[in-house]
């Protein structure tokens, strides 16, 4: 079923309802009219525990006071309040309830059902377990109200007088209508209570059910997404290593061409013409240095962007505050390096592997916090890098951590990793005197 056939079970209901507050105050005026034309004054009221209130007070009372639980609900259903606000409606809605069942002097008890009604559709979360007990002990309170509301108990306590006895004054034909009148409202209005209950329970595992559904759906984009990145990142690498191979062979491998060729001639005139081979490994010479100008280029090319512009501390800087304002990722970095001149190559390794852990430690830790830590221990630069991300004992170094092993080991340096109490990698890079 859904929320709006639901709404409009319960607008009926608490039509119904107004619609069988108001019958009844109208069979009271009109009865009460009908007993003093008829002058049966003294047989009804000897047939009462006590002398009721006007028939004209009776009707404007029920009147209003159902008036104004309509006006209760319909506020609560039209805006969303605070929960603050709606509990204070709740409790309005309720003291209108008892008031109005007061006015019919507890002759119809189903506005109960009407406020129980009112609170279960429109109370947020209302299947969520921290409702659970707040919830049991609302709908029991209400439920027992409503049970102990029935004249036959009460009223006969408060010595109220029975509409049946109003009834009784009148012609059998017309009585009968409407103790069938009565009894058809109050029996559409129970039915309505559990048609709506019914209802909502079953709009509640259906939208539990939707939401497993997206739920399924959502960690099947997820996991599309994962692997596309995976291919994404694959089919990156596989472009830049071929862009790199293709540099390697224009630049290195035409120089290694052009020397080979260059030494082969020395050998042939080193013999025959000892000057002409002077002026050849000249050449040779010029050669090999323009080759190691275009290697260097070409590794340059590789470079971040950021180490081409800043220093090393000023890039790393950069880097990680990027990682931070795109993530909201909160990054401690403590640099105690000073102005410490590194090799462009030992650079681009340090900036590889804070990148690449920092990373890891968002995309497999879900870190939320990371310290960054530079400092001199034991004669060693050292790189100490914590997270506060998930963690495991058996590790499986992947393809990352692999090549950042494999980086370090290039500028002589070492790696280890620790997955207690958090996760943590330290690099260790000699010092040069």
């Amino acid at each position: 079923m859904t929320q709006r056939n639901l709404n409009r079970l319960s607008n009926l209901m608490l039509w119904l309802n107004f619609a069988a507050v108001l019958s009844i105050a109208t069979q009271v005026l009109f009865i009460s009219q009908y007993i003093n034309q008829n002058q049966l004054s003294y047989q009804f009221l000897t047939r009462l525990k006590r002398i009721p209130a006007s028939p004209t007070s009776i009707f404007w009372q029920c009147t209003i006071f159902s008036l104004a639980l309509i006006f209760l609900i319909t506020i609560r259903h039209q805006y969303h309040f605070s929960k603050k606000t709606n509990n204070l409606f709740v409790i309005l809605e309720f003291i209108a309830a008892v008031c109005t069942f007061y006015a019919v002097r507890m002759n119809y008890n189903g506005m109960f059902l009407l406020v129980f009604v009112d609170f279960f559709m429109t109370t947020p979360d209302i299947s969520s377990n921290a409702y659970y007990r707040f919830w049991t002990i609302v709908g029991g309170l209400l439920v027992l109200l409503f049970s102990v509301s029935s004249y036959s108990i009460i009223g006969s306590v408060f010595k109220m007088p029975a509409l049946t006895t109003y009834i009784s004054f009148i012609p059998t034909k017309m009585a009968s209508f409407l103790v069938l009148l009565n009894n058809v409202f109050t029996a559409f209005n129970l039915i309505l209570f559990i048609s709506i209950m019914i209802g909502y329970a079953v709009h509640i595992a259906n939208r539990e059910h939707e939401i497993q559904l997206r739920l399924s759906e959502m960690s099947k984009s997820n996991q599309e997404l994962k692997n596309y990145a995976a291919l994404s990142e694959k089919i990156a690498q596989d472009r830049e290593r071929k862009r790199i191979a293709r540099d390697i062979h224009d630049t290195v491998g035409h120089a290694l061409t052009g020397i080979a060729a260059g030494i082969d001639a020395v050998m042939v005139l080193i013999d025959i013409d000892p000057e002409a081979a002077k002026k050849q490994l000249s050449k040779v010479s010029s050669a090999v240095k323009q080759g190691l100008v275009d290697i260097r280029k070409t590794l340059n090319q590789i470079r971040p962007d950021a180490l081409q512009n800043y220093t090393l501390e000023a890039s790393l800087k950069k880097m990680l505050q990027e990682y931070s304002d795109i993530s909201h990722l909160k990054i401690n970095f403590n640099y105690q390096w000073g102005n410490v001149d590194f090799e462009k190559t030992t650079e681009l390794v340090i900036f590889r592997v804070i990148e690449e852990t920092v990373t890891n430690a968002l995309r497999h830790g879900h870190a939320s916090a990371i310290d960054v830590k530079c400092q001199i221990v034991n004669n060693n630069y050292q790189i100490k890098i914590s997270n506060n991300g998930s963690t495991t004992d058996k590790l499986t170094p992947g393809y990352g951590l692999t090549q950042m092993k494999e980086r370090v080991a290039i500028i002589n340096g070492t790696m280890k990793i620790i997955t207690s109490p958090v996760f943590t990698i330290i690099v260790n890079i000699p010092r040069k005197d």
